[in-house]
């Protein structure tokens, strides 16, 4: 195509590059506008790649195990996994022999300890400034060379449970991390906080009715919007 418009290989490689800087600007846009919480694994994982005279690839890797995030957002993630909708159970997809750090109960059964992130600000979202403070006056749970020793825990009560059939509210448990390692003259050690956290444990067994079913993803579909502006940016270049 690009022959036929009368342009040089050089030239036609330089437009292309202006188009896919274009086309990834964009995209880019549409995901600050249209996510939150998943905004920045999705950017990560646009990409532009093989730009020649005669066109490019944008958007995101091929195989959705390289950025599985992105691609349940981009396409949905339901029963069926990446690509339907609707809600599912995730045990289906954690408790999996080949799933990182699963463990074998006595029973023969898998079950896992899911981690889940907290900031002070998300705390205080969740109990307001007096779990914020309790949190703060944590012992810290440190690990370092010699493994982790574990510090303080908050106790229940600090926040309202998320769902009816929770068993304990999501700060119930919490630890506030913290990293210990050796720097500078004679080693002294230093500490480094690292944020709080919660485990939650999923199994097959003695789990309440819907304790891990998700509503699922709904798929964003970027990817059509930028097909709609792909003319008006064409234009820009061409």
């Amino acid at each position: 195509m690009v022959r036929s418009m009368g342009l040089t290989d050089q030239d036609a490689q330089r437009r292309s590059q202006m188009l896919a800087d274009l086309v990834l600007a964009e995209w880019s846009s549409l995901a600050r506008a249209g996510l939150r919480t998943t905004r920045q694994a999705y950017l990560n994982s646009l990409q532009v790649r093989n730009v020649t005279p005669n066109g490019f690839i944008c958007g995101l890797p091929a195989a959705p195990s390289t950025a599985t995030l992105a691609h349940m957002v981009e396409q949905g993630m339901g029963a069926g996994g990446i690509g339907t909708s609707g809600p599912y159970d995730v045990r289906q997809y954690l408790l999996r022999a080949s799933t990182r750090n699963i463990r074998v109960s006595r029973s023969g059964g898998l079950y896992l300890n899911v981690p889940f992130s907290h900031t002070p600000k998300s705390i205080e979202q969740m109990g307001g400034q007096s779990a914020r403070q309790a949190a703060r006056r944590l012992a810290a749970t440190t690990t370092g060379p010699n493994g982790t020793s574990w510090g303080g825990r908050l106790g229940r009560g600090l926040a309202p449970r998320l769902k009816p059939h929770h068993v304990s509210d999501p700060l119930a448990g919490m630890v506030r991390l913290a990293s210990t390692y050796s720097r500078g003259q004679g080693g002294a050690p230093v500490t480094q906080t690292g944020g709080y956290r919660t485990w939650r444990r999923a199994s097959w067994r003695n789990q309440r009715p819907g304790a891990w079913v998700s509503k699922g993803i709904t798929a964003r579909r970027f990817i059509d919007q930028v097909a709609q502006r792909l003319p008006d940016l064409f234009q820009q270049v061409y």
